[in-house]
């Protein structure tokens, strides 16, 4: 059995959510709306966090995800970024709360540059 690089990706990520996870590691997810972004590129020409997140959170919604059942996960900023190292996508975790059990996450990627998003599923 063969994994993508993002299937990878997201098995590191949820391994360092099990890691940190607690009461400090976790953000409220506030609703972000097109009117709270000022610009939507950022100084290096591509997408910044703040439409990614927006993108995020409307193709979790129509993936069938309710996002009030979910907190923003802060370990990618927490250990530097929620960019891909190559600095090409944004990574968004999506954590159940309360914490649940294992599985009951997910994880956005955005592409900066085209804005195509992709959901990961917890396991």
């Amino acid at each position: 059995m063969s994994f993508s690089s993002a299937d990878l990706r997201m098995k590191l990520v949820l391994s360092l959510v099990f890691v940190t996870a607690g009461p400090d590691a976790l953000a409220q997810s506030k609703p972000l709306t097109e009117a709270s972004v000022k610009s939507s590129v950022a100084s290096d020409g591509l997408m910044t966090r703040e439409r990614g997140l927006i993108i995020a959170r409307e193709f979790a919604k129509s993936e069938g995800r309710d996002l009030t059942r979910y907190e923003l996960g802060t370990f990618g900023r927490d250990f530097g970024s929620e960019l891909t190292e190559d600095g090409a996508e944004w990574m968004f975790v999506f954590l159940c709360k309360p914490i649940g059990p294992p599985g009951c996450q997910f994880m956005v990627v955005v592409d900066r540059r085209t804005g195509k998003a992709q959901l990961i599923r917890g396991e």
